[in-house]
């Protein structure tokens, strides 16, 4: 088979599969994306909160204090979603930060954050929230 044989069979296979070459792209820009967030190094409370209002590829907004936990406890919807208590973080380190709120810690008396904070006032929650971040390199300490 020649060069020109080659280009006419891989042509055609692109007119026949372009739809599924152009999901495959857009998967790996965004799959790559979420690569990259995660080597950000940590970054100052300013920072972060400042990223919010700039969606990116590879970053989701975070509540410092969580907020289905805040809100079954009587907290408005209004503090939790108050610029203060949201952050733009790496989305894998996202992922992290919500699987550690349900690990059992031994600094929690053995709870796991998620139940620790049951009951807690907003300033404790945001303690925990911040040091979550601190913990996983996304704050600067």
């Amino acid at each position: 088979m020649n060069e020109t044989s080659v280009m006419r069979e891989v042509a055609k296979w692109l007119r026949e599969n372009a739809g599924q070459v152009i999901e495959g792209v857009a998967w790996l820009d965004e799959f790559l994306a979420t690569i990259e967030s995660y080597l950000d190094p940590p970054k100052t409370l300013e920072e972060l909160q400042q990223g919010v209002s700039t969606p990116k590829k590879g970053y989701d907004i975070h509540h410092i204090v969580e907020q289905t936990s805040a809100e079954k406890d009587g907290f408005p919807r209004s503090i939790v979603d108050a610029p203060e208590n949201l952050v733009r973080i790496p989305r894998m380190k996202h992922w992290e930060i919500n699987a550690w709120y349900t690990r059992k810690n031994q600094a929690y008396g053995k709870l796991c954050p998620r139940e620790y904070l049951r009951g807690q006032s907003w300033g404790e929650r945001q303690r925990v929230g911040l040091q979550a971040l601190i913990e996983y390199g996304v704050l600067r300490p």
